[in-house]
């Protein structure tokens, strides 16, 4: 269902990211420049501590989910194409991500910042075993789960 990112997915993902519903919800609250994602891109896919997964099913890309890591946690970022949502797949993403990381080792503990009102998001990630952690930091709910070798 995961496979890596490659420069070939930019375009996509710059489409995904500027999805109106996505810019709402983002921390930046703004669309990104063509310019702004292709430095973006670059660096993830050079970074050892950036994961960037393409989701995919029956073969058709259907959103994309990235891993920043530090030391023994990770930071979720996850984005379901907006012609996929709507049917459980955030749930289903999160879960192949964090079996991910726990055959990888990488991280122990998973993080993620979503907005209060993402009720789609909250609920995916509840449905992935994050809990809240906090209610609420800089306007976002931060949620945690452990991650299991």
């Amino acid at each position: 269902m995961l496979r890596p990112a490659t420069g070939q997915d930019s375009s996509r993902l710059l489409e995904w990211r500027n999805d109106p519903d996505a810019v709402r919800f983002s921390i930046t609250r703004r669309a990104v420049t063509a310019a702004e994602h292709k430095r973006w891109l670059a660096a993830c896919l050079e970074d050892s501590d950036v994961h960037l997964w393409i989701a995919e099913q029956a073969g058709v890309p259907v959103g994309q989910i990235r891993l920043d890591t530090d030391r023994s946690t990770g930071l979720v970022s996850i984005a379901v194409a907006p012609e996929h949502r709507g049917r459980g797949l955030a749930a289903v993403i999160l879960n192949a991500m964090v079996a991910e990381a726990g055959r990888s080792g990488t991280v122990r503990k998973l993080r993620a910042h979503v907005d209060p009102d993402n009720l789609a998001s909250l609920h995916a990630f509840n449905n992935a075993g994050f809990r809240s952690l906090v209610k609420h930091e800089e306007g976002f709910v931060v949620l945690e789960r452990r991650v299991i070798r």
